[in-house]
């Protein structure tokens, strides 16, 4: 990993045009700032990164996405972390295919990451550390006693049981994502950066843009 500090402002150019990043021709500060970000995403609720695109594939074979909010990082076990509820597609969808991807855009500063995924649910000690971090707010979003999706006559027809969901745990469930890939994408006027980082056979490699 690059020494480079990613808490720095980007370096203005002498040539004038936007800040450039430090670790725009390096490789692998280019890989340690996005994890970086996806950390930043996990603490910082105004951060870009904080709600990415989450995709998963449907029984019938197509394509299908949705936002979720990024709860946890581990840039060591390159492992990442959001939560659902257990009556949602996209545990179906991973149970039948665990494969998926992620997607994160930064407009400031201009990066966008794409993450191959291997999704698993979690359970035992993870998932008690999981819903034990939750705040009250977010486990009424459990306590609906439909499932999501489920068609209503009227939005006011939504449900909500504390006891019979058991405060909402009855229907949540952790996810951990496992980083596989990761296609780092930086728009910048010199010069676009594009690299990709397989921390399956532990590569990387400078794309064209």
């Amino acid at each position: 990993m690059s020494d480079t500090q990613f808490d720095q402002k980007p370096k203005q150019p002498k040539s004038g045009g936007p800040p450039i990043l430090s670790c725009y021709d390096d490789l692998a500060a280019s890989c340690a700032y996005g994890w970086s970000m996806l950390e930043r995403g996990v603490k910082d609720r105004k951060s870009p990164f904080h709600t990415p695109s989450v995709a998963t594939i449907t029984a019938s074979g197509s394509p299908t996405i949705r936002t979720i909010v990024l709860r946890g990082c581990d840039s060591q076990a390159k492992q990442l972390r959001f939560h659902t509820d257990t009556r949602s597609g996209k545990i179906a969808e991973l149970q039948a295919n665990p494969q998926g991807a992620m997607h994160f855009y930064d407009a400031g500063t201009k990066v966008q990451l794409r993450l191959g995924v291997r999704l698993e649910m979690l359970s035992g000690p993870d998932y008690d550390a999981a819903w034990a971090a939750t705040r009250p707010m977010s486990r009424e979003c459990y306590q609906v006693t439909q499932g999501p999706g489920s068609a209503i006559a009227s939005p006011l027809d939504v449900a909500f049981d504390a006891e019979a969901t058991q405060d909402g745990e009855a229907h949540f469930v952790p996810v951990r994502a496992h980083v596989e890939t990761m296609e780092w994408l930086y728009l910048a006027a010199r010069g676009h950066r594009r690299a990709l980082f397989d921390f399956t056979q532990d590569t990387m490699d400078w794309l064209v843009p």
